[in-house]
């Protein structure tokens, strides 16, 4: 939790800094194209703005536990007691951070489970590739469960009125 909050409290500055400049480019398409702004879609497109920055810092942000690239699907299961702190922060906390992603292209775009799946893997995988290269690790199992939360959050806003 410690980590959450350090990574959080440097992150604002960037937050505000994007919102103002998507507010902008939204402000000048309005006037000079004619656009009409859905305020709902605003709102939408601002969050997963913050979301995806806060993603980006909690899975590239160092750190001190130290582990191996994990090539072998599903070896991450076997890692981890059930109900264990570990398990929560690397099982859960993989499959909770993807769920808003999959909540937006469903939301948003309205896009089929097909394309989800394909934009949540090669993310994911991207995301994976991102941590090998800045000294953190590889592992297989964090893109299926990246994706898991992915599917989640796609049936959850396919079946909540609120986001439709």
């Amino acid at each position: 939790m410690n980590n959450i909050i350090s990574i959080l409290k440097d992150d604002y500055v960037k937050i505000i800094l994007s919102i103002l400049s998507y507010i902008l480019i939204r402000l000048v398409k309005r006037f000079k194209l004619k656009d009409k702004i859905n305020i709902k879609k605003e709102i939408i497109i601002i969050l997963f703005i913050i979301y995806l920055q806060l993603l980006f810092n909690v899975v590239t942000y160092p750190t001190n536990e130290y582990g191996i690239n994990n090539y072998n699907l599903f070896n991450e299961f076997k890692r981890y007691k059930i109900g264990s702190s570990l398990f929560i922060k690397n099982i859960i906390g993989n499959i909770v951070l993807f769920i808003p992603f999959g909540m937006f292209y469903k939301s948003y775009f309205n896009i089929r489970i097909i394309s989800l799946i394909i934009i949540t893997t090669l993310y994911s995988f991207i995301i994976e590739m991102i941590q090998l290269f800045i000294g953190r690790v590889f592992d297989i199992d964090d893109i299926l469960l990246n994706l898991i939360g992915a599917i989640v959050g796609y049936y959850f806003s396919k079946n909540a009125y609120i986001l439709r």
